[in-house]
């Protein structure tokens, strides 16, 4: 069984969720402070920085409480703010941050899809770390297993640890993107990365939805499955259009 609280006192307890969400936060922004040192100077990194992640607290918060929990939270509204005891959507954390990143951008009048693909580099870190608080805190189980690795949650059944598949899995995407952003011999036009790791974060995280024990619709789909498939489609289209005007015209 594992405990989700790292320690506690008489008045306050401190989950492991949310010491791994402000890790996982620390080095994504440290590494997004690396990437865009010859962009932005300290000042403006560190207010960025503050703008995506006000924009990814509230998407992330909004689409849990309206996608996933909705009957739970508006009986008691209050709770939405406890976010610190868990449950966030990573596809809303998407859209929230890209939302208030690109009204900041625009504001600050930077290069908008430059300096987005060093970000996403850095949050695809930090999700990672995320998924880590998310096993945990025992939440978003696996699906029952006898495999050698399963793990059991609350004393019950044996589970796909589906949240560290999760984890790895960011960890992965991580170090892909930001070898490809460090490659000299890779030269990318901007908006790649950020479409890149949409896509690949989408169409895997609809793979391992699979493993998760959640309410399955008639259609054999989850809610996680169904709202990456919008994300999935559009990078995918994202990624074309960027390769079809990085070819060569014909003279």
């Amino acid at each position: 069984m594992i405990n989700p609280i790292a320690f506690q006192t008489s008045f306050f307890s401190i989950r492991w969720y949310g010491i791994m969400m402000l890790i996982g936060l620390f080095l994504g922004f440290l590494v997004w402070k690396y990437l865009c040192k010859e962009y932005l100077n300290k000042k403006e990194v560190i207010e960025l920085y503050i703008i995506i992640m006000v924009g990814l607290f509230i998407g992330a918060r909004l689409f849990h409480v309206i996608f996933y929990n909705w009957s739970y939270f508006s009986t008691d509204p209050i709770k939405i703010l406890f976010i610190w005891n868990g449950g966030v959507s990573s596809h809303g954390a998407i859209v929230g941050s890209f939302t208030s990143y690109y009204i900041g951008s625009k504001i600050k009048k930077i290069d908008t899809w430059k300096i987005l693909d060093q970000a996403i580099i850095g949050i695809a870190l930090a999700v990672g770390f995320v998924r880590i608080g998310n096993f945990l805190n025992s939440e978003l189980v696996g699906k029952i297993t006898d495999l050698p690795w399963c793990v059991k949650f609350n004393n019950k059944d044996c589970r796909h640890p589906v949240q560290l598949y999760d984890a790895i899995k960011n960890f992965t995407i991580f170090i892909i993107l930001y070898s490809i952003n460090q490659s000299k011999k890779i030269n990318l036009p901007k908006g790649t990365i950020f479409w890149l790791f949409i896509f690949t974060y989408s169409s895997s995280r609809f793979v391992t939805e699979y493993f998760k024990e959640y309410i399955i619709f008639n259609s054999g789909l989850t809610i996680g499955q169904y709202l990456s498939i919008p994300f999935i489609i559009i990078s995918f289209s994202a990624l074309i259009l960027i390769l079809i005007k990085s070819l060569p015209t014909r003279q």
